[in-house]
């Protein structure tokens, strides 16, 4: 929870941004790390809207059971958390300084080739996303999915700024 200006305020977890997750002292950052917070939101309500759900950071059954097996006696909340990252990752939202590449082959060297075997690309979030929509539409365009893809980037510091997200080609009138 947050120290606000009025007293403590409540986060969401469907809308927690990762470093509030993995971080329980982001809200003493700067006012703009705090807005950030903020353009994470956005872009989870945006994924929301093209699926059709509050659900977008859902993992396979078939994911659960695998990650079960191997978190075996952690905590619920921990798992809960993993789940969330597991997720993050099935969207393409990966920790900064990994590319896809070397997640791939540190996963195949370990053995896990069938937790984390994909590629990262604007047609693999395309791709999950339009899974995740039940009428299979995804994204109306290629900038919507860009728009969706620069909100919602693990660092904040990389996220858009509330200025540049307002200004993005998506809001702009077609030539």
């Amino acid at each position: 929870m947050a120290q606000g200006l009025l007293g403590v305020s409540e986060q969401t977890f469907e809308y927690t941004p990762p470093e509030a997750l993995l971080n329980s002292s982001w809200f003493q950052g700067s006012k703009s790390a705090r807005l950030k917070y903020d353009i994470w939101s956005v872009g989870v309500v945006m994924l929301e809207l093209i699926v059709g759900s509050p659900h977008v950071f859902q993992i396979s059954d078939r994911a659960r059971i695998l990650m079960d097996q191997r978190l075996e006696g952690w905590s619920e909340e921990t798992k809960e958390l993993a789940y969330k990252l597991r997720s993050y990752m099935e969207l393409c939202i990966l920790v900064p300084g990994i590319s896809t590449q070397q997640q791939g082959s540190i996963n195949s060297e370990r053995g896990h080739g069938g937790l984390a075997s994909w590629k990262c690309s604007e047609e693999s979030f395309a791709r999950q996303v339009k899974i995740l929509d039940p009428l299979k539409m995804g994204f109306p365009n290629l900038w919507a999915l860009r728009l969706a893809r620069q909100l919602l980037v693990w660092h904040h510091e990389d996220r858009l700024s509330v200025d540049e997200a307002l200004n993005h080609p998506y809001f702009q009138e077609p030539p």
